[in-house]
């Protein structure tokens, strides 16, 4: 039997929401300022939503359900949390219900999810007509363990708050198509340029790219949040893969993050990216965790 309430939120209960998946999601780096930007800045085509399950008058459960606008086939996406101590009550079916109705409101053909890899959370997913898709392999390492590398000629490196964010996005473009198991074919300057480049939790300064002929051919993104951060993408221009950009561009940005006082940094990369995990091992990374995909329809 179900114990509280599920009501909608709001802005109004971020800091909250926030507190929550903090503890249900450990590794995550981020903070409220930046949930506020993403809120504010994501298209209406998104149709976010958000849920809060109280008992007592505290938070303890959170969900949020939306459409992806960068994937041309516009699926539907939802996330839930519960606190560990609240699950077994029935909260997070009555946060899934709320979730699904708005998705089949807004008329997708297809909804995805990520998880915990644990049991609890594959069996809820399966029982509701969900089946995994991929896994993610969630790494971390101590940036100042890193050694920044050296640009081979006809290289340079430079923080991207030196650059044309349009230079930038037209990489992200080429190299995001190319993630494995991400739907990222539907980019658009003015969204990205909201989503990414003013978001609050990236930090341009510390981010670097490899610049050849005056244009970015490789970048290393990086979201800071107190003394952690995280590789928000890593990706190379088609014609350059191969000659170590990425390891360059990477040491170069987690050389920065030691700099600035991040003491944890971590990566996500599907578990059939073995281009960019060879990448992380050279670099220090140790795997942490997983993040399981599901989809239905």
């Amino acid at each position: 039997m179900l114990a509280g309430v599920i009501r909608a939120a709001d802005e109004s209960d971020f800091d909250a929401g926030f507190e929550v998946i903090q503890r249900v999601w450990p590794r995550v780096v981020g903070s409220v300022a930046g949930w506020r930007h993403e809120f504010r800045a994501e298209p209406k085509e998104a149709r976010r939503r958000y849920w809060a399950a109280e008992e007592d008058g505290r938070v303890v459960g959170w969900a949020t359900a939306f459409v992806v606008y960068e994937s041309a086939e516009r699926p539907g996406g939802f996330r839930i949390s519960v606190l560990e101590e609240h699950r077994g009550r029935g909260v997070g079916g009555a946060l899934y219900d709320r979730c699904l109705d708005h998705l089949t409101a807004a008329g997708v053909s297809r909804v995805d999810s990520l998880s915990q890899d644990a049991d609890a959370a594959s069996a809820f997913l399966r029982a509701r007509g969900f089946r995994h898709h991929s896994t993610t392999t969630v790494s971390g390492v101590d940036p100042a363990r890193v050694e920044p590398g050296v640009a081979p000629d006809g290289i340079e490196l430079r923080p991207l708050a030196d650059l044309d964010p349009q230079l930038v996005f037209a990489l992200d473009a080429e190299a995001s198509v190319d993630i494995p198991n991400e739907d990222n074919d539907d980019l658009r300057f003015e969204q990205w340029h909201a989503d990414y480049w003013a978001h609050p939790d990236v930090d341009l300064e510390s981010s670097v790219a490899a610049v050849a002929g005056g244009r970015p051919v490789s970048y290393s993104l990086l979201h800071a949040g107190g003394d952690r951060g995280m590789s928000g993408m890593t990706g190379t221009r088609r014609s350059h893969r191969g000659r170590g950009l990425a390891e360059l561009v990477k040491r170069a940005t987690l050389a920065n993050a030691a700099a600035r006082g991040i003491r944890l940094a971590y990566t996500h990369n599907d578990e059939t990216n073995a281009a960019m995990l060879r990448v992380n091992a050279k670099l220090g990374y140790r795997p942490v965790g997983s993040l399981l995909g599901w989809t239905r329809g």
